[in-house]
């Protein structure tokens, strides 16, 4: 198996890490502490060993785990699941992810462990395996650990157990390097750089870095020496800085060599000052300020500062919530906001925010709190020697140790047993008089003073002391709840009550008083539970009473009093449960400032001002700091920490050494305001995610065939919906990895939104629904930063411009057609008019004609009857010679077919075409035949027809019978049926 020899060093190296490892964390002073945020399985993480990391040019983060690759946007993950375990075919082949690389032109590479490597292109959402194309086949099956892109675009991919890879992703073209064809020292390569002169330094497994030639041979930098580990290790990891190669191995430390003379200095275990937890390391990662972070596998993180040439080493400790969660580091990288990434064995990721602004906690199962025995923290006050005394809800009164900020000492609880013990648990009020004795107010069990380590019941049971305030001359006002309030002699006990009295309009106006306070001025305020607020008057011996009033804007906002607070400036502060912070501008009148204005909540549970001038707000949704020249308000709402948001009544403090204590249901949290940054980082607001009835959409080609997105939608300006998407949403990121639950989103739909919609906190996401079809844009806002985006949905086929041009068409179509319809019957009906007034004139023309032509043939029948007759008589004379003469003539007058002509136009317009169309279908018929036809269809008698052809009856039966044959007739095919019956041809 290829490096198991390694393998076997890197064992033997740990084990003598180990030995050392005591020796050198005694020799290093205790750690400051250092402060992460986790990312685990827990928030969507695929694995919680992390193999690589990478933040790509739009801001997103990739994160390489043991299952898969996660893509993370501040708020959620993106897991890639394996092609063989995904419904998607561009998922990827194999589980573990190695190597992650974007390059120049935005493409990223994802290295697997035993799947090859796979790619996305620029614009693209799908990851394409290269691990058959032939520049990749050659370490398709062996682990890929590292990417580099050299200066003249060539990508550098190295193996374990397969080489290294010199691809030219224009051309095409590649070099593998192995040990038989180039010199390769070993071909378990992990790591590659080019230093600024171009030299290519390769680390491998085994001892010293490979260095190339220019004949494309590697030699061997540091080869090993005797008794020397000298650069020697399994995993390696090379980071250059300037004139300097850093160098992490996994078996003999760290070193840091000159790149001109090649020297070098090794920080391992017991190696004096450049001590480091660990010979196993594996990343390194400089920051902004200099320093070094040091990843080991099992040392923790170590810092190393060039400066003084110290390091601080941060371990896992079980007790602290926000430190490291595991020992073993495998990798770091630097965000665009100055965090640091830390991937880890099993503790997933480790994230250090220089940028954050953390409250530091306690609790009773937390690191320097373990004498805390009660979670929830009701009372909170410095002393004069700097203690911190902390008051509980049932785990009596702890203090907190100037000197070392620790709980340091056993709580005062209450001890029937024990005379002299604290008269209850429940300690609700804390006050320090003038000769330094500390009074405790107690829930139920009235009041204690501390005096030489013994406490002495002031009040009894069952009294229940809610605030505390002393006047200039030392007397003790006590607010207290069904009791009104006592007034107390410190000295003498003496006590005078102030209680409600109904016929007294200047009697305290509640027996439950919540707070109580005394200004600079020595007035004291009385805040009630919900009667409103309370100030005594000294010369009327009675009580002003201020209520909210509906009906004027300048009146307190609730009668809810919780807090009240004169800053340095000797402005007068209430704070109400529901009505937000109100300022006393004087005469009983109050500005108003709550959730509206920009403060996180309206609970408002106590007020203090810190060193700089800032009034510090808590709530029970987080704590707000407000500037009360600018107006300017930050909250700090704590909702990555678990019921940690939430901060009891007056349980706030200021100390003297500038440092702020909030007291809540979840704890104690202590801020020092110094470490606040002086402004926010802009943010660059981005699309994160576009969906489509709650599914992401991929760019390109859907199952569907159609395409939504033309490219991923970070990139995207445009969105091409449906008529029937109906619900669609997005979802966005400022990229901004610091505190990306305090960004506040804004969102509008051009188009449908009127104006822009404020969303919650922490809220990245906004959905729609049934938006009508058009053109609309999209726009979300964060700070000053805006992104837009198109989103055209396109309308039904039924309002679609061609289909309302069509349906318009046809509705003209229609129109037109009954128009034409009512037109043509109206001339239909005036042309049967005029039909029948042309038919009626032209029956009476035919009638006419006809009535013509058969006194024609009549006439010609006459004429021919009186010519034969005169041509009998003239045979009869006698004078033949002549006669005969005269009877040639009459023979000749007889067979002039004069009249026949002028029949026939007579004929022709009685009965058109009927020649024409009769020759067509019988053209063998001679014009003895259309004769005889014509006269047959004028429905002449044989004897007429005789009498107008000059011949016998008989001839013209034999006419007929002659005809008949010839319009191919059968014998029993009756002539004058199929002559008046014949149609011209053409007419209907």
């Amino acid at each position: 198996m290829p490096g198991q020899g390694w393998r076997n060093i890197r064992m033997g190296l740990q084990l003598a890490a180990a030995l050392l490892l005591p020796a050198a964390l005694r020799a290093q002073a205790l750690p400051a502490a250092l402060h992460v945020d986790h990312l685990t399985i827990s928030d969507g993480l695929s694995h919680n060993t992390v193999h690589c990391l990478l933040q790509d040019r739009h801001g997103f983060f990739w994160i390489g785990t043991q299952l898969g690759l996660n893509k993370y946007d501040g708020y959620s993950f993106d897991i890639i699941r394996n092609a063989q375990q995904s419904d998607e075919p561009e998922g990827l082949d194999g589980q573990k992810i190695t190597a992650l690389f974007e390059d120049r032109a935005g493409n990223l590479w994802v290295g697997t462990g035993k799947s090859g490597i796979h790619y996305r292109a620029a614009r693209s959402d799908r990851f394409v395996s290269r691990r058959r194309d032939p520049a990749f086949s050659g370490i398709g099956d062996h682990e890929i650990t590292a990417f580099f892109e050299d200066r003249a675009g060539h990508l550098w991919i190295t193996t374990i157990g397969a080489g290294l890879l010199r691809h030219d992703p224009a051309s095409g073209n590649f070099r593998h390097f192995t040990s038989a064809n180039s010199g390769l020292s070993s071909e378990v390569v992990f790591d590659v750089v080019e230093d600024s002169s171009g030299t290519i330094w390769v680390a491998t497994a085994g001892g010293g870095l490979n260095v190339l030639g220019s004949n494309d041979r590697f030699e061997l930098s540091h080869p090993m020496l005797p008794n020397h580990p000298n650069l020697s290790g399994y995993h390696k990891k090379l980071r250059l800085d300037g004139e300097f190669l850093w160098i992490g191995t996994e078996g003999t430390g760290l070193y840091q060599m000159n790149l001109r003379d090649r020297s070098y200095q090794h920080f391992a275990p017991g190696n004096g000052p450049r001590s480091i937890s660990s010979h196993g390391v594996r990343d390194m990662f400089k920051t902004s300020d200099g320093k070094w972070f040091i990843a080991t596998d099992g040392g923790g993180l170590n810092v190393y500062d060039p400066a003084s040439g110290e390091v601080t080493v941060h371990r896992y400790e079980a007790k602290r919530t926000n430190g490291l969660n595991s020992d073993a580091l495998f990798c770091f990288w630097g965000d665009r906001t100055g965090n640091i990434w830390i991937g880890t064995f099993n503790g997933g990721l480790n994230i250090y925010k220089p940028g954050k602004v953390w409250f530091e906690r306690f609790a009773p199962d937390l690191a320097g709190s373990e004498t805390l025995q009660n979670r929830s923290i009701l009372s909170l006050l410095q002393s004069r020697d700097g203690s911190i005394w902390v008051g509980s809800d049932g785990g009596g009164l702890n203090r907190i140790s100037a000197e070392t900020s620790r709980f340091s000492t056993p709580p005062w609880r209450h001890d029937p047993s024990k005379p002299g013990s604290l008269g209850g648990n429940v300690v609700k009020a804390l006050l320090e008089d003038n000769r330094q004795r500390l009074w405790v107010g107690l829930f139920g069990n009235g009041l204690c003073r501390l005096d030489a380590e013994r406490f002495e019941q002031i009040l009894g049971p069952p009294l229940s002391v809610w605030s505390m305030a002393a006047r200039k001359e030392g007397q003790l006002w006590i607010a207290t709840m069904g009791d009104g309030i006592v007034v107390l002699d410190p000295e003498t006990l003496a006590r005078t009550h102030h209680r409600h009295d109904p016929g007294k309009p200047g009697s305290l106006v509640d027996l439950n008083v919540m707070v109580v306070f005394v200004d600079r001025e020595d007035r004291v305020w009385a805040g009630t539970m919900d009667q409103g607020l309370e100030l005594w008057d000294e010369q009327q011996q009675a009580f002003r009473h201020y209520r909210h009033d509906p009906g004027d804007p300048q009146s307190i906002s609730s009668n809810a009093i919780r807090a009240i607070f004169q800053d340095s400036k000797g402005r007068i502060w209430i704070g109400t449960e529901g009505g937000g912070l109100n300022k006393w501008t004087g005469e009983g009148t109050f500005e108003r400032l709550g959730k509206a204005e920009g403060l996180v909540a309206n609970s408002v549970m106590g007020i203090a001002e810190d060193q700089a001038g800032m009034l510090w707000v808590t709530t029970f949704e987080g704590i707000s700091r407000l500037d009360p020249e600018s107006g300017m308000i930050r909250n700090f709402d704590f909702r990555t920490a678990e019921r940690a948001n939430q901060f009891n009544q007056s349980a706030i403090l200021a100390a003297s050494n500038g440092k702020l204590f909030f007291g809540g249901t979840n704890g104690l949290n202590t801020l020092h305001p110094g470490q606040l940054s002086s402004g926010e980082q802009p943010a660059r607001v981005i699309f994160t995610r576009f969906s489509l009835f709650n599914h992401p959409v991929s760019a390109g080609l859907l199952p569907d065939g159609r395409m939504i997105l033309d490219r991923p939608i970070e990139e995207a300006n445009r969105i091409h919906l449906r008529y029937s998407d109906k619900s669609f949403s997005f979802s966005f990121s400022a990229i901004d990895f610091t505190s990306p639950l305090d960004h506040r989103y804004a969102c509008q739909m051009v188009g449908f939104d009127k104006e822009w919609q404020e969303l919650a906190p922490g809220q990245n996401s906004v959905s729609y629904t049934n938006l009508d079809p058009g053109s609309y844009t999209f726009r979300v806002r964060c700070k000053d930063q805006i992104a837009s985006i198109e989103v055209v949905i396109d309308p039904p086929f039924w309002q679609t411009i061609w289909f309302r041009l069509l349906a318009a068409l046809l509705f003209l179509g229609t129109v037109s057609a009954i128009f034409y319809e009512m037109t043509r019957r109206r001339e239909a009906a005036h042309k049967r008019q005029v039909l029948q007034l042309q038919n009626e004139k032209l029956a009476s023309e035919v009638e006419s004609k006809a009535s013509k032509l058969m006194f024609s043939a009549i006439q010609m029948a006459h004429k021919n009857e009186i010519l034969s007759d005169l041509k009998q008589d003239l045979l009869q004379t006698s004078q033949a010679a002549d006669i005969r003469a005269l009877v040639r003539k009459l023979d000749a007058e007889l067979r002039n077919e004069d009249h026949w002509k002028e029949f026939d136009i007579y004929f022709n317009q009685v009965d058109q075409e009927f020649f024409q169309s009769l020759l067509h279908k019988h053209p063998d018929l001679t014009q003895n035949d259309l004769r005889m036809c014509s006269l047959i269809r004028i429905n002449l008698s044989t004897k007429e027809i005789a009498f107008l052809l000059n011949i016998s009856p008989r001839a013209v039966e034999q006419g007929r019978y002659r005809l008949k044959k010839r319009l191919g007739l059968d014998r029993e095919d009756d002539l004058n049926k199929y002559i008046t019956g014949f149609r011209p041809e053409g007419l209907s």
